[in-house]
């Protein structure tokens, strides 16, 4: 994508442009990209290590969208067959552990948890038993990203904490506050940049926007294993990859909100097809 739009003046940027305006604006306006035509959530990318241009993308764009015509298919897009869409009659045993399944109240529903900590019984209607599925966290963070309907749907899904709503348990970047901080959801949504902090010690941060915005971040110790699974070596080039991560929010002594990974098995990410 050859422009995007700066949600914070609306002015519409080339790349020549945005860096242009220098590195202090770019660090700040590269979180607040849309795209021009749909509005899409869109990034930009640095020039790469390895000498690949600088770039805007944006994903996903809306059906019509002649720009999202124009990049053509992406990394991570809803693939055909019932294994990247979910049906709305499944109740979802979540997989993190790619197939060795824990088994999670697999014949009675139980308890539905409300995110607030407060359990209620769930009954199920009179009809055919619903079907269940044990579901990767990579299939759920497709669906979350592609479908408006999964994202508010009343389904059942099944962790080791107990049963919640789908539209209750997952909660995208822009609308998490500090009112969930303690609060245990899954947190996803776009990564605007990375970067190692700090010295020395280095986690991998996952930023999702401004200093207001919240922040994923993976263990120094699981930087190993991590860099297996997601072979990356620049930090750069995790702008414009969506992640997953089921945790517990957190604020620092800075105010900062963040969710830490140090279970490899809680996150996945969904990376752009540039990388």
């Amino acid at each position: 994508m050859d422009v995007a739009r700066c949600t914070a003046d609306g002015i519409v940027y080339t790349v020549e442009l945005f860096e242009g305006r220098g590195d202090s604006f770019v660090s700040q306006y590269r979180r607040l990209l849309a795209c021009p035509e749909c509005g899409g959530p869109a990034f930009y990318r640095r020039e790469s290590t390895k000498g690949q241009a600088a770039c805007f993308g944006a994903r996903p764009h809306a059906l019509k969208c002649s720009l999202g015509a124009a990049e053509g298919r992406r990394a991570g897009t809803m693939g055909p067959g019932e294994q990247e869409s979910i049906q709305p009659i499944e109740r979802i045993l979540v997989d993190f552990n790619y197939g060795a399944h824990e088994e999670v109240n697999p014949d009675d529903p139980g308890q539905v948890v409300d995110p607030n900590g407060r359990g209620r019984r769930f009954t199920p209607g009179t009809g055919r038993r619903q079907s269940q599925k044990h579901r990767r966290l990579s299939t759920l963070l497709k669906n979350l990203i592609y479908s408006p309907a999964f994202r508010n749907s009343e389904q059942l899904i099944a962790l080791p904490k107990g049963e919640y709503r789908v539209k209750e348990l997952f909660v995208e970047f822009p609308s998490v506050s500090e009112t969930m901080v303690g609060s245990y959801r899954g947190f996803w949504g776009m990564v605007s940049d990375a970067a190692m902090y700090p010295k020395g010690n280095e986690s991998l941060w996952l930023n999702s926007g401004g200093r207001d915005a919240v922040s994923v971040v993976v263990d120094a110790d699981l930087g190993e294993a991590f860099q297996k699974r997601y072979p990356i070596f620049d930090p750069e080039k995790f702008a414009g990859s969506y992640v997953l991560v089921f945790g517990e929010l957190r604020l620092s002594q800075k105010n900062k909100l963040y969710i830490a990974v140090k279970v490899l098995d809680q996150i996945s990410l969904l990376l752009d097809d540039q990388q």
